[in-house]
């Protein structure tokens, strides 16, 4: 602290009121021959002055004072009150008082706490007596896929599944070795209660990811180099951490150096650049820092470089005893890799966006898949392609086809399981006048209307057998004949072919041709699900966005949290699933920000109970055919309500019968 006013070691009573009044101090320094000698405080000084018969006796003060040099090492000593420091030419610079000492002790030693707990491999929850989350250190946030902010004041018990009755540790039990798991993840750990002043309190879950168990065992160690294991796990992650002082100048940058979106400076160059200036040199746009400085408050938002590469950033004020310190800036590059069809329909004006005309990917899955789309665009060979519900097969047709020498030609796509079974084969191949009774007049079908162009067959394995036969005899001769006509008229058209189910299955279980299957299966391309491509979820999610502000006329944000919640989604249907939840979170949500409440609603808050069907293809075994249903049923519950609880509570069993089949799964 900054030196107090000094007094002479022969002032009167009066004099040392004075000054402390009037330099408004509660301490005075005692000097004698500008010497240190003591000190007066103000409560001592009034306890001088009760008992005095008058104020202009000299001045009584205390001695318990230590002087040492300004830079050196101070340790705690008995019978003093106050340290002095002085400087190479002995003179008193500033000085601390033993209590102030030991409290900022104190709060150095709790963020080296705090900063050992959030460094450390192991994840840690406690929780009151009613299993409510009380704390949980950010490790837990990344193991469990959800942060302190959405899980504080849950029900931890509902939460995570556990072959352990918590109950028991609340009577004093601990549980040690104990298997969990939660969203898929697979953890160990133990159990104990938490005391305070001898009693229990709650209970605290110390855990381990099970794959990283045997790192963490052997390399437990809570502070060791915590600034270089903070680098590892941002570096890890794919995130730079900037600081960025209130001036706008970059101080420091850590983890995951974004080369190409600073580009041409290196990281060395860029520490001690002005944010403002860069700004202002057009090399990305908008200026988060200074959004955060005007709204002063965590903002994310995403940003544009000069060489069009995006980051989504998210910039956070740093207060220190009411005063800005620095701005924290973690960004994550979500630039994508885009293709659009060469030929552009024209637009039906329908009040519902079409968000995916363009492939939006950055995941090495969808490279990779993308490269074979082009190459078998350039060649006439049929494609079957094969995906789940809502991954976008008809969307890589699309690319196929404007990609292939017919892109100007017709695109026409029918969905084989959407029309009824009587009306299948004059769509595809068309009538005759009088064909039946409702065929008034002539109709081409639509290998007619594809003619020299692309005929894209969805859901391929929902053709009756029975058409199957017709079907193959086009794609061997080339043409079609007409419901009611006699003469085969020729086409020229490439097939293209979808399904989600295993046409393999299916021939073996004689619900699919053999021979038609060996005829579509030329060229086979297989769409990866979302939740193995969970590199291309940020990027689909902000491309979503973008285009739902411009046709909702809003202006929504996507939140760093809501984006980690989008993450840890398990996705059942696909890109299809979450263009629908990002419609309903810009269209139902009032707030700007797109919070992680707002995201955890819309995605595991479902209430609905409709009870579903079971549909059996082909035959096996009774006991494998209960096991395998048995799975299904545990993995969908638990797809759905993400805890065992939970999940028991739909299939009416335990929730250590829940734990035990998850177990018994992942062996």
């Amino acid at each position: 602290m900054p030196l107090p006013p000094g007094v002479s070691s022969e002032a009167t009573v009066q004099d040392a009121i004075s000054l402390l009044t009037r330099e408004e101090s509660q301490t005075a320094f005692v000097y004698e021959k500008e010497e240190l000698v003591g000190y007066l405080t103000l409560g001592a000084l009034m306890k001088q002055v009760k008992g005095a018969e008058s104020l202009n006796q000299r001045i009584q003060y205390k001695k318990d004072l230590l002087l040492v040099r300004e830079t050196s090492w101070v340790e705690f000593c008995h019978n003093c009150h106050i340290v002095a420091g002085m400087n190479e030419q002995r003179e008193i610079v500033g000085y601390i008082t033993m209590q102030e000492a030991k409290n900022q002790l104190a709060e150095l030693q709790l963020e080296i706490l705090n900063h050992s707990l959030n460094s450390a491999e192991i994840g840690i929850v406690t929780t009151n007596r009613q299993f409510e989350v009380n704390f949980m250190n950010e490790t837990a946030g990344q193991i469990l896929g959800l942060p302190r902010s959405i899980l504080a004041g849950r029900n931890y018990r509902k939460i995570v599944a556990a072959d352990v009755d918590l109950e028991e540790i609340l009577a004093g039990e601990r549980k040690f070795g104990v298997d969990s798991s939660f969203n898929f993840k697979k953890m160990t750990g133990h159990f104990s209660p938490v005391y305070h002043e001898g009693q229990i309190e709650g209970v605290v879950h110390v855990f381990y990811l099970q794959e990283h168990l045997e790192k963490a065992v052997s390399g437990l160690e809570f502070v060791r180099e915590l600034t270089e294991e903070l680098q590892t796990i941002y570096a890890a992650s794919n995130e730079q951490i900037m600081a960025i002082q209130p001036s706008g100048e970059i101080s420091n940058i850590a983890g995951a150096f974004l080369e190409n979106f600073w580009q041409p400076y290196s990281k060395g160059e860029l520490i001690g650049q002005n944010i403002y200036e860069l700004e202002a040199k057009g090399l990305f746009e908008p200026n988060i820092v200074d959004l955060c400085l005007k709204e002063k408050q965590r903002i994310s938002i995403t940003q544009s470089s000069r060489g069009n590469v995006k980051i989504l950033s998210t910039a956070a004020p740093v207060m220190k005893k009411g005063k800005l310190e620095k701005i924290i800036v973690l960004s994550r590059d979500v630039s994508t890799e885009e293709i659009s069809e060469r030929r552009q329909e024209e637009s039906d004006h329908s009040l519902v966006p079409d968000l995916t005309k363009k492939l939006v990917y950055r995941s090495q899955e969808m490279s990779e898949l993308v490269k074979k789309l082009k190459e078998v665009a350039e060649t006439e060979s049929t494609v079957l392609i094969t995906g789940e519900s809502g991954a976008g097969k008809e969307v890589v047709a699309s690319h196929i086809h404007s990609y292939s020498r017919r892109a100007e030609a017709p695109f026409v796509t029918i969905n084989c399981g959407a029309i009824p079974e009587n009306l299948l084969e004059s769509e595809l191949f068309g009538h005759e006048k009088g064909a039946f009774t409702s065929a008034v007049e002539k109709k081409k079908g639509l290998f007619e209307a594809a003619d020299g162009g692309t005929i894209f067959l969805d859901e391929i394995s929902e053709i009756p057998l029975h058409m199957q036969v017709k079907l193959l005899r086009v794609l061997q001769e080339r043409e079609v004949v007409r419901v009611g006509g006699l003469v085969p008229i020729k086409v020229d058209v490439r097939v293209l072919a979808a399904t989600n189910r295993s046409l393999r299955k299916m021939v073996a279980a004689q619900t699919f041709r053999e021979d038609l299957f060996y005829r579509l299966h030329v060229v086979p391309l297989q769409i990866p699900p979302l939740r193995r491509r969970k590199e291309d979820i940020a990027p689909l999610a902000l491309s979503f966005l973008e285009k739902l502000n411009e046709t909702y006329n809003k202006e929504k944000r996507l939140s760093r949290e809501g984006l980690q919640l989008l993450e840890s989604y398990q996705w059942p249907g696909n890109i299809r699933e979450l263009q629908n939840v990002m419609e309903r979170l810009v269209v139902i949500g009032k707030q700007e920000v797109i919070s992680g409440d707002d995201v955890f609603r819309a995605v595991w808050d479902s209430e609905s109970e409709e009870p579903g069907h079971l549909t059996v293809r082909g035959i096996m075994p009774l006991k494998e055919a209960v096991q395998e249903v048995e799975d299904q049923l545990i993995r969908l519950a638990l797809g759905k309500y993400k805890t065992a609880a939970k999940a028991s509570d739909a299939l009416g069993v335990s929730a250590s019968t829940v734990s035990r089949r998850m177990k018994k799964a992942s062996k």
